[in-house]
Formats: C-alpha cells, structure tokens, sequence
C-alpha cells in the first residue's frame, strides 16, 4: 500500500479482502490447524518459486528495468540491507529467504501433533552438533520438520 499508494476505492477493496480473510481464516484455524498451516506452507512455496523465477529472469536480462531500479528505502530497513548489496537481484534473495523460512515454518507447524507437540522453533535442543529448527536458515527444510525429527 505504502510503495503502490491507491487511491481510496482500491484501499477499501484491500482492506474488504483482508477482513473477510482473516475472519475465514480465523474459524478454519479453530477447525484445524494443521490444514491452515499446510495451506499457508503451500503459499510460500509458490512465492518461493515465484521469486526464483523473478531472480532467473534478472539474470537472463528479461527485466532490463529492474537491472537499474533502485531498491525502496523501506526494504532497505526492513531487512537491514547492507551498503553494496541492495539491487533488486539482492532485495529478491533477501525476499525469497523469508518466504522460505515462512515455508519451513508452516509445513514443520503442519507435520506436528497440535495437542501434543511444542513449538520447535522456540525449544531448547540438548545436542548442538544435530540440526535442528531454528529461527536462521542454516538448516532449512523446504518440507519442514517431521514430528520425529525434533521430538
């Protein structure tokens, strides 16, 4: 909305979709859990993919305006791009990292016992030498965790 800046119909239209979602969302999610999470893990493979195409295409010169484009100032804060990195080539990688975490996140959430498991993510791990989930992603999982992985 902040980069876009529409106009009052379409920012009303937006925030329409996002009511109406959230609320949908909200009672699928008392429903099961494990089924909005595997959802939204399948969103982010998409945009996983999306954004490698976007990355391939770049690279190819399929997107000659974006070689010269200036990165936003706002994703330049948000995820603290370094002076020397912020092309959009860099912007892309830094957004497709985020989606794969988001991924992992999600699919791992959806492979679990919801009644029984703890959240990995936040859990304590005995043996450092082992992988494990984390909140980096030096061990990223694109299927996320299974149950027997972490328990």
């Amino acid at each position: 909305m902040k980069m876009a800046q529409p106009g009052p119909f379409m920012r009303f239209m937006v925030l329409g979709a996002q009511g109406v979602f959230f609320n949908a969302f909200f009672i699928a999610y008392l429903l099961s859990p494990r089924i909005c999470h595997r959802f939204v893990g399948y969103l982010e493979e998409e945009a996983v993919i999306t954004y490698t195409r976007q990355i391939a295409d770049l690279d190819a010169g399929r997107l000659p305006k974006w070689e010269k484009m200036v990165v936003p100032e706002i994703a330049i804060k948000y995820w603290n791009m370094p002076e020397g990195h912020r092309t959009m080539r860099d912007l892309l990688l830094y957004i497709r990292a985020d989606e794969a975490k988001h991924r992992e996140v999600n699919h791992t959430l959806g492979n679990l016992d919801q009644k029984e498991d703890q959240n990995p993510f936040v859990s304590e791990y005995k043996d450092p030498s082992k992988p494990h989930p984390g909140k980096d992603i030096a061990h990223l999982r694109s299927t996320g965790w299974e149950r027997s992985e972490i328990i």
